[in-house]
């Protein structure tokens, strides 16, 4: 039981690096809580206060995030041994940025805030990890906010779910109306609609009413610029 809980946490990358007396010693000290979920099941709500943080040990998570003026809903898929919401359990706001649901039966790992600040003062490497994973994060988002914006509207259109996804491929799912995301892209509604069958003759996305599936957000990125 021991080497298999020291195989799991040793996966997670808050722990890289430790030794596994240094695991011993923290599962003689830390509350870990193993829970499973159905499909369906909602981990984490958005703006519930984050006084805990989870990892994922197995299963499909879909991390859905509704815009501060409730006009659309961002989605996309998270995978096994991902870290969830790190970045949230301190500072100005700590709460969820987002909901995380099961899409599939998933496994999570959570541990209490108070007990991870003890990880955190006790243990080198977990400080060390923790502040990568957060200064990874910062430096992705800056990059995103100074990233040239310039070219078509589909270029926009990229960049508009770049600026909302936590990782540049996989699945993701907007949920808005035609005429919010014009908006949002400073375009005309038909000109957006044209925009969007396009990419989705060329097998890129997927339309339904108020809803847009991009199956591979990397096989967008490979667009030409400007188109």
């Amino acid at each position: 039981m021991e080497f298999t809980m020291y195989d799991t946490l040793l996966q997670l990358p808050l722990f890289q690096g430790l030794s596994k007396n240094d695991i011993t010693d923290i599962l003689s000290k830390v509350k870990f809580h193993f829970k499973k979920y159905e499909s369906g099941e909602y981990i984490f709500r958005q703006g519930d206060v984050c006084s805990e943080v989870g990892f994922l040990l197995g299963g499909t998570l879909a991390a859905e995030t509704v815009s501060m003026n409730h006009s659309y809903l961002f989605c996309e898929t998270l995978s096994t041994a991902c870290v969830i919401e790190l970045y949230s359990l301190f500072g100005i706001r700590p709460c969820y940025q987002a909901s995380y649901r099961a899409v599939s039966e998933v496994s999570v790992l959570t541990i209490d805030k108070c007990y991870l600040f003890e990880i955190l003062a006790s243990y080198v490497p977990c400080a060390l990890n923790f502040s990568n994973i957060i200064c990874t994060r910062s430096q992705y988002l800056y990059q995103r906010i100074w990233s040239d914006v310039t070219g078509g509207l589909r270029t926009r259109f990229v960049q508009f779910l770049m600026q909302r996804s936590t990782r540049p491929s996989g699945h993701k799912l907007l949920r808005i109306k035609m005429e919010d995301l014009a908006s949002l892209l400073s375009d005309r509604r038909i000109n957006i609609s044209r925009m969007l069958n396009a990419l989705q003759a060329d097998g890129l996305v997927h339309l339904k009413r108020k809803e847009i599936e991009i199956p591979a957000l990397e096989k967008l990125l490979l667009l030409p610029v400007g188109r």
